[in-house]
C-alpha cells in the first residue's frame, strides 16, 4: 500500500505499519476518539464535502461578525473626513488628505476586522491540524496531475501570501516538480485579493456572500489543476517522481502563544502594507485625479491624468465592460491587491453616511455581471510585482514572464466569458 495514501483507521490488527512506527498514526487507547473523528473527515466520500461546509462556515462567520466593526470604523473614517473638511481651508492639501490618504486608506482598513477573523479561523484549522487533512485529501487529486501531497502545502500558503509560499516550495526535490508548482500558485487566491472580494460581493451578492467567495476560491483551485495537467501532458513539465510519505499529525488544541502569533504576523502585514504600499497609490491616484489644474481648479474626473491612462486601456478592456476607472483600479494592484480597493475608495467616493458598498452600488458603473468579471480578473491577472520578482529569483526569469503573459490572457478571457454568458 502507498505510504502517501495510508490514513489509520483504528484497526491495528490490518494496519500494515508497525504499530509505534514513524508511520503508525495510532496513539494510546483515549486518542481512538480522535482517530474517529479522522475516519470521518477524511473519508473518501465526505471528505470534500465537510471540507466545502467547514470553508462556508469560516466565510459566513467572517462576513456576519465581522460587519459590525466594519461598520463601525466606516462610520469613524467618515466622521474624520467630515471633520477635516470643516477644519481645514479648501485646497489641494486638505483634498490630499482626506479624498486621498483618509478615504483611499480607510476604504481597505474598514476590512481589517473580515481579515482579522478569517486569519484566526484559518489559524485555528492550520493548528489544530485539520489543514493537514485537507492535505491529504488533496493528496490523491495531485497525484492524479502527476504531483505529490508536498506540493499541496505550499499551494495551501499561497491562500496567505505568494511569495513565501513560492520560497516554501523550494524544498520539492524534483526540479520539474518545484517549478510546476510555483507556476500554480498564483492561481490559489492570496489574502490581499480578499478586500476586493469582500467590497465586491457584499454590493452585489449580499445574500450569497460566502458561495460566491468559495466559488472564487474554487476557480483558482480548478484553473490551477487544469493548467498543471496541460504542462504535464504536453510534456513541457513532465516527471515522474517516487512516491511521497504522507503523515498526518494528531488533532490538538492550538497553543494559544503560536496560535495568536500567527494571526498577529499576518495582521501586522496587511497593517503595513496599508501604511507604506497603499498610502502610496492613494496618493498618486489622488495626485493623477486632481491635475492637470484648469483656471486654478482641480481637472473635471473624465479630463483628468488619471482619466487619461483609462482611457488608452479602453481598447483592451472595453469587451470586458470595464469603464476608464475600473482599468485605473486595475492597474493599481499592480503593487499590491489592496490598492484596489483604496483606488475605489477615491474614485467612487461614498457621499456622507454612505458605505463603500452604496456608493459602488449607486456609481452605476458595475452591475452582477460586470462585478462577477471583475473580480475574475483580479483573481487571475498576474499576482503583485514582489510575487513575480521572487518567481524570477526561484525558477528563472523565462517562468515569470510567462506567469505575466499567460495570467493576463486567461484573466481577460475568462472575464469576457462572463459577460457573454451571464
Amino acid at each position: 500500500m502507498s505510504k502517501s495514501r495510508y490514513i489509520c483507521n483504528g484497526d491495528c490488527a490490518r494496519c500494515p505499519f508497525v504499530k509505534g512506527s514513524e508511520y503508525c498514526n495510532t496513539g494510546p487507547v483515549e486518542s481512538r476518539f480522535a482517530h474517529r473523528i479522522d475516519r470521518v473527515i477524511t473519508n473518501r466520500w465526505l471528505g470534500i464535502p465537510i471540507l466545502c461546509l467547514v470553508l462556508f462556515a469560516v466565510f459566513q462567520l467572517s462576513f456576519t461578525l465581522g460587519a459590525y466593526p466594519q461598520a463601525w470604523i466606516e462610520a469613524g473614517v467618515d466622521a474624520l473626513c467630515a471633520w477635516c473638511i470643516s477644519a481645514l481651508p479648501a485646497g489641494w492639501a486638505s483634498s490630499m488628505l482626506v479624498d486621498g490618504i483618509i478615504r483611499g486608506c480607510g476604504s481597505v482598513i474598514s476590512f481589517l476586522p473580515n481579515i482579522v477573523l478569517l486569519f484566526f479561523f484559518l489559524s485555528l484549522l492550520e493548528d489544530s491540524g485539520y489543514m493537514a487533512r485537507a492535505a491529504y485529501l488533496m493528496d490523491k487529486l495531485m497525484h492524479v496531475i502527476g504531483l505529490h501531497g508536498n506540493s499541496f502545502v505550499p499551494m495551501l500558503l499561497g491562500f496567505g501570501c505568494n511569495v513565501p509560499a513560492i520560497m516554501a516550495a523550494k524544498q520539492i526535490h524534483n526540479p520539474k516538480d518545484r517549478t510546476l508548482t510555483m507556476l500554480m500558485i498564483p492561481f490559489m487566491s492570496c489574502s490581499a485579493r480578499l478586500p476586493v472580494y469582500l467590497l465586491m460581493v457584499a454590493a452585489f451578492f449580499p445574500r450569497h456572500k460566502a458561495l460566491v467567495m468559495i466559488g472564487l476560491y474554487l476557480t483558482g483551485i480548478i484553473l490551477s489543476i487544469l493548467f498543471a495537467l496541460v504542462m504535464k501532458h504536453t510534456g513541457i513539465l513532465r516527471s515522474d517522481g517516487p512516491d511521497d510519505i504522507f503523515e498526518l499529525p494528531p488533532f490538538r488544541f492550538p497553543a494559544a502563544g503560536e496560535f495568536f502569533g500567527h494571526i498577529w504576523m499576518r495582521t501586522k502585514d496587511y497593517l503595513q502594507k496599508i501604511t507604506t504600499v497603499i498610502l502610496a497609490a492613494s496618493v498618486i491616484i489622488w495626485a493623477l485625479e486632481y491635475f492637470p489644474l484648469k483656471d486654478g481648479q482641480p481637472a473635471e474626473p473624465d479630463s483628468s491624468c488619471l482619466a487619461m491612462i483609462g482611457k488608452g486601456m479602453e481598447p483592451v478592456m472595453k469587451p470586458l465592460g470595464f469603464d476608464w476607472k475600473m482599468n485605473v483600479c486595475i492597474l493599481t494592484g499592480l503593487p499590491a491587491k489592496e490598492a484596489i480597493v483604496s483606488t475605489m475608495g477615491i474614485l467612487y467616493p461614498p457621499v456622507a453616511g454612505e458605505s463603500m458598498t452604496e456608493a459602488l452600488q449607486a456609481s452605476g458603473a458595475f452591475d452582477t455581471d460586470t462585478a462577477v468579471g471583475f473580480m475574475l480578473f483580479v483573481l487571475l491577472y498576474f499576482p503583485c510585482v514582489a510575487t513575480v520578482r521572487t518567481l524570477r529569483k526561484e525558477a528563472g526569469a523565462g517562468w515569470a514572464l510567462f506567469t505575466v503573459g499567460h495570467s493576463l490572457l486567461l484573466a481577460w478571457l475568462l472575464a469576457f466569458l462572463a459577460r457573454l454568458i451571464l
